[in-house]
């Protein structure tokens, strides 16, 4: 199931449910009911979530970035700090800007361009992860379905932090703390000089004001604010080194998450060198090609141009042998006429020939004949 569901989710988004139905024959082939039925059920994502798959899927320690800085956040809000929110505020908006660009060039590497929507929609969700540790989980599986947005971002706003409550420093606390001790302390004090003995009454002569207490009353009332003094300056003491501890920690989960990012940072930066180095080479292959392919063009213009020569000349002769074509068949016809009649005199003349030659033979006979008869 593990298997189909990294296949499915990790692949590419237009044929989905081509595959996801392959996987169901395949299981159901098997004789596996049950997993048919449950690589069945799988949903198709959402292009957003599809997208927010791709991210996690692309860089394995995207989820845990995602969630020291969430938790970091929180930490900060908890504590109604608020340099650190803002600081914290700063990160997550970079970060999460960052990730939606990546998401596009993702997306449209696996043949899928991102709409505005889809976009904000991987934002909403990227945010809602960093504000809900379970979002951050689902995020971090690769196999969202549909985006998820969270309404607010916890009680202190990372841009508006400084108007929030104010965090006291201990002199404050100490003004505004209501400690037992000393308040006690003050309310009896307060308490014995209203309801001793004389109080609201006219000073007796000579008494210059002085309260009619038991003499063992003033040393245990001086006792007490001592005690009560202390108390306080324990307590003081207590919630600056509280504050102290908490200021360590926040600085140290800072210095953590801002390794993180640092880790996260140089493995894109390494990540984009390589991808840089690629596309240098593919590059230069492709300069490569486009010069061969010029060459090949420039040599088959050169070719094309000769055949064009050789046709216009080829032409040329044709008209000049189709004009020649009625010269030369009237000489034909003007030749044919006087051999035929060259023909016709050889005849006439072989016939006088043979005429001749019969003559002359037969005057040779008679000469022969009159020699005969010569005495």
């Amino acid at each position: 199931m593990d298997e189909v569901v990294d296949e499915l989710y990790g692949g590419a988004l237009d044929d989905f449910v081509a595959r996801r139905d392959a996987a169901v024959r395949a299981a159901k082939a098997a004789k596996d009911k049950d997993l048919a039925g449950r690589i069945a059920s799988l949903r198709k994502p959402t292009v957003a979530a599809w997208a927010v798959n791709l991210l996690v899927r692309d860089d394995p320690a995207l989820a845990g970035a995602l969630r020291d800085l969430g938790e970091g956040m929180r930490d900060a809000e908890r504590s109604l700090d608020g340099p650190a929110l803002r600081d914290l505020g700063r990160q997550r908006r970079a970060l999460v800007s960052g990730l939606v660009a990546r998401a596009r060039r993702l997306a449209v590497d696996a043949g899928q361009k991102l709409s505005t929507a889809a976009a904000q929609e991987v934002e909403r969700t990227l945010t809602a992860a960093l504000a809900d540790p379970a979002v951050a989980d689902a995020v971090a599986a690769g196999t969202l379905t549909h985006g998820t947005e969270h309404v607010g971002f916890g009680s202190v706003d990372a841009d508006t932090a400084g108007a929030g409550p104010r965090r006291t420093g201990p002199g404050d606390a100490d003004a505004g703390a209501a400690d037992p001790s000393g308040a006690d302390a003050g309310g009896a004090e307060r308490g014995a000089s209203a309801g001793e003995p004389g109080a609201g009454r006219p000073r007796a002569p000579g008494g210059a004001g002085r309260r009619a207490t038991p003499s063992g009353d003033a040393p245990a009332g001086r006792a007490r604010r001592a005690a009560g003094t202390a108390d306080g300056a324990d307590a003081a003491e207590a919630r600056e080194r509280a504050r102290r501890e908490r200021e360590q920690e926040r600085l140290r989960r800072r210095h953590e998450q801002a390794a993180a990012a640092r880790e996260a940072a140089e493995s894109e930066l390494e990540r984009l060198r390589t991808r840089h180095d690629d596309a240098a080479a593919a590059e230069q292959a492709a300069v490569r090609a486009l010069e061969e392919a010029e060459r090949t063009s420039a040599d088959a213009y050169a070719a094309e141009e000769e055949l064009v020569r050789a046709l216009a000349d080829v032409r040329r002769r044709l008209a000049e042998a189709r004009a020649a074509l009625p010269r030369a068949d009237e000489a034909l016809v003007a030749t044919r006429t006087r051999a035929r009649e060259q023909e016709k005199a050889v005849r006439a003349a072989r016939r006088d020939l043979d005429r001749a030659q019969a003559a002359a033979e037969r005057a040779r006979e008679q000469e022969a004949r009159a020699a005969a008869d010569l005495p």
